[in-house]
């Protein structure tokens, strides 16, 4: 009975967790700053190595494609602290609307500028090890 129990469990368990799975998404970026009138936007474009939680349906490394459009906007368009958005789908048909949707509403209070941004994607290790250093750093912070 006790083996019995343990097996069960096992099971229970291993069918619990997340699997992650590569598949192909379509992503866009948005960003504002606070200190100044415009909104940065970049095109649709196809991510087809993307690592998607199948549990929740997050995208993996979302915060990377956000920090690298973040160093972007710095580096190239004189956007000091910009605050990016990552949105993603499995339809481009559903991206266009969201995006379509996106300018409408912030065109009334910001003047939108659309950058011509590629992302990059990186593979699920690699991405991993990113997160894994950023809630090290974090952690260390947070303890001084």
């Amino acid at each position: 009975m006790f083996y019995v129990l343990i097996f069960l469990t096992s099971v229970v368990c291993h069918n619990a967790e997340a699997k992650v799975k590569q598949q192909p998404v379509y992503m866009f970026g948005f960003a504002t700053s606070f200190v100044d009138s415009i909104a940065y936007i970049t095109e649709i474009q196809l991510i087809d190595s993307a690592y998607v939680d199948t549990k929740t349906t997050f995208l993996i490394g979302r915060s990377g494609y956000s920090m690298e459009f973040q160093d972007y906007l710095d580096k190239n368009e004189n956007c000091k602290h910009p605050v990016t958005s990552i949105l993603f789908g499995k339809k481009k048909e559903k991206m266009e609307k969201r995006r379509l949707s996106l300018i409408q509403r912030y065109e009334k209070d910001f003047k939108l500028k659309t950058v011509a941004y590629s992302f990059h994607p990186e593979s699920y290790i690699a991405q991993e090890k990113k997160e894994s250093k950023a809630v090290t750093k974090t952690s260390k912070k947070s303890s001084k």
